[in-house]
């Protein structure tokens, strides 16, 4: 009987195992697909892949909204000037200061969207640690963040309750709030 116990045990483990696996081959293949994109007329073409989209949202070129926002209305960022002008363009939908009462100059920041919101910063945090450490290159983790910006600017106006509702079952997993963005959503373009 206790051999038995053992080798359930071991299957599920071997399963487990199997299946973090496979996970993560799924990151580096979308990754490696990112990385080899081809350009055409200021777009990306990505190859196609395999992986089907839970989420599909309407896609609109942020390419004015990006070329309004000047060099001196943003901070530096650690993935470049573009990244940067979206970055200042995110904060300006998903955060504004209140009053906390009036007369007084003291403000709280509100955020719309908070599950988004976060999740967002999540991954800005995740992917400068893994180029920190020297895991990613830069190229690799400016367009993976550019493809969560991307989908957060373009969903804001959206109903995203059931998006929200599975980047919170990430509990806060930066990993697999990424490859939520990556692999999960598709921007369909409105032409």
């Amino acid at each position: 009987m206790k051999i038995i116990k053992n080798s359930v045990k071991l299957t599920l483990l071997f399963l487990c195992i199997l299946i973090s696996a496979n996970a993560q081959d799924l990151l580096v293949a979308s990754r490696t697909e990112i990385s080899g994109s081809e350009s055409h007329n200021n777009t990306t073409v990505a190859t196609a892949t395999t992986v089907k989209r839970t989420f599909e949202f309407v896609a609109s070129s942020q390419l004015q909204s990006v070329d309004n926002v000047t060099d001196d209305m943003v901070e530096d960022h650690f993935l470049g000037s573009q990244i940067a002008k979206k970055m200042y363009l995110f904060n300006k939908d998903y955060s504004y200061k209140v009053l906390l009462s009036p007369g007084s100059s003291a403000t709280k920041t509100v955020f719309r969207k908070p599950e988004i919101y976060s999740s967002v910063k999540k991954i800005e945090r995740y992917l400068k640690d893994r180029v920190k450490k020297g895991d990613l290159t830069d190229n690799i983790a400016r367009n993976e963040y550019d493809k969560v910006l991307n989908v957060a600017l373009n969903v804001f106006d959206d109903n995203t309750e059931k998006f929200e509702e599975r980047l919170n079952s990430a509990k806060g997993n930066a990993a697999e709030l990424l490859n939520i963005y990556i692999n999960e959503v598709k921007l369909e373009n409105m032409n």
